[in-house]
């Protein structure tokens, strides 16, 4: 595993710890990837949120709290540097639960 996906691996475990422990339990935040800039220095953290009506809410929560996310992987992990982080909804991941809901009612 090179250092980037090790990185981005930290980075998906403190930031899903935090949320796990400050988010509302409204609603179902997932991180499905991580990408790192290529100078290391940013983090784009795709998410997925359940219920869908609870995404505005929960992208607030994570644009409120990317500081406080920060400081907590810098006192919880080995990273040296935490980069800026940034969150995205992951639209491939709508798209393939729209695509389990098509075909479980095609089943029906």
């Amino acid at each position: 595993m090179s250092y980037n996906e090790t990185l981005e691996k930290e980075l998906r475990k403190y930031t899903a710890d935090y949320i796990t422990r400050e988010a509302s339990h409204m609603s179902l935040i997932t991180i499905t990837r991580c990408e790192l800039s290529s100078d290391g220095k940013r983090a784009l953290l795709s998410i997925s949120i359940l219920p869908e009506r609870a995404e505005p809410i929960a992208m607030d929560f994570l644009k409120r709290h990317q500081d406080d996310i920060r400081k907590h992987i810098q006192n919880k992990s080995r990273i040296q540097r935490v980069p800026w982080l940034r969150f995205t909804l992951d639209k491939g991941e709508k798209n393939r639960q729209l695509v389990d809901i098509l075909l479980q009612e095609d089943q029906e």
